[in-house]
Order: structure tokens, then sequence, then C-alpha cells
């Protein structure tokens, strides 16, 4: 197998965080893939019309996108551990904090753009919509996940990979002198061997 990979994003770190869990990292080739606003892989394309990553290529040739989709297909090749739960409440549970987590890094990385435009053709309501989404999900992280306690699953892990996209790309934010108890949550999990090793570089 192989995945288009960028370490910068949160949405790659949650497909391999589940490769690590699951025991398939070594059975992973990784691929860099230049993606950003304003470019357009043709190579990238050519197998994920969205042009996101990550992208995984499976050994038989066949495209599998969006990270959600990518732990799936993990699930499929290794049963256990279950990454995704299978069983009713945990499975609604767990994705709708992987919605939330999402959410949130979708929010701020529109928040980010925007306010990087020149002065002239910034839409600051869309700005502080976008910020507002983001201090909703980090509300919403942070009523689900101290329950959690150590549970790893797809929510847990998408809530680190958001946590730590905050920690690196917007740590203006100070989230975590707000929401100390999810910030001591965050810590207690950040020395797992697959939160550890997938732990982005700081901005």
């Amino acid at each position: 197998m192989k995945i288009l990979h960028g370490k910068l994003s949160p949405f790659v770190r949650k497909a391999m965080i589940c490769a690590i869990e699951k025991g398939l990292e070594n059975r992973i080739e990784i691929e860099p893939a230049a993606v950003g606003q304003g470019k357009i892989n043709e190579a990238l394309l050519k197998v994920n019309p969205t042009g996101k990553i990550p992208t995984l290529i499976t050994d038989d040739g066949e495209a599998v996108y969006d990270s959600l989709v990518i732990c799936d297909y993990f699930d499929s090749i290794v049963a256990e551990p279950r990454f995704i739960p299978a069983e009713q409440p945990e499975r609604t549970r767990a994705l709708a904090i992987n919605a939330a987590a999402d959410g949130l890094i979708v929010a701020g990385v529109l928040a980010m753009l925007e306010k990087g435009k020149p002065a002239e053709r910034q839409w600051p309501e869309f700005e502080a919509a976008q910020w507002a989404k983001v201090e909703h999900c980090i509300g919403a992280l942070d009523r689900s996940c101290g329950e959690r306690g150590e549970k790893f699953d797809i929510g847990t892990a998408s809530a680190l990979c958001a946590l730590g996209w905050l920690d690196a790309r917007a740590p203006h934010l100070d989230w975590r002198a707000r929401y100390s108890a999810l910030a001591a949550w965050a810590d207690k999990l950040a020395s797992r061997d697959s939160v550890s090793r997938t732990r982005p570089p700081q901005a």
C-alpha cells in the first residue's frame, strides 16, 4: 500500500495513527504529496478527484480517500483492535467526535486563510464566523473527551489530531488555558506510541 502524505496534515496524521494502532505501518509506503491553496497536483487529481490528502493506494491499485474512509478500510484489513466502533452507542459517539474534530480543523484553516489575505480583500465577518465554529468545536471536544478516559478509537484520535493542529498552527488561541481538563486529557495520551510518532512539527 502507499499513502500520499503531508507531514502537516492532521487528516493524514489520523490515518497514520490508525495504521500504527493496527500494526499496518510497515506495509505502507509514504509518498509526499504537495497540496495547498492555489496549487494543482495533477498526479493526485488523477487518483483522487478531491485533490486532497491522505489518499491511500491499495495493493490492488484502488484509490481510497478521506481519512475516515481510509480508517474504515484499515478496519477491514485488520479486524482488531477495532478503530471505528462497530456497536452502538459507541459508534455514533466516536463518529460524532470525529465530526467535531474535523469541523474544528476545516473552520480553523478557513479562518487563517481569510486572515492571510491582503487587508482590502479580507471578510472579517467570515473569519469571525469560522473562529466561532472552532470555539464551539473545542467546547464539544471538552464535553465529550473527558469522560472517555484512555479509550482509544477514531473519536479519540481525531480529537488529538485537532488539538495537535491547534497547538502547531493556531497557538494564539491559547485553548489550553481555557480548557485545562481537555488539555490534561490530551497530554495524558501524548506519549502513546501512535500519537507521539505522528506529532506534527510546531509552527
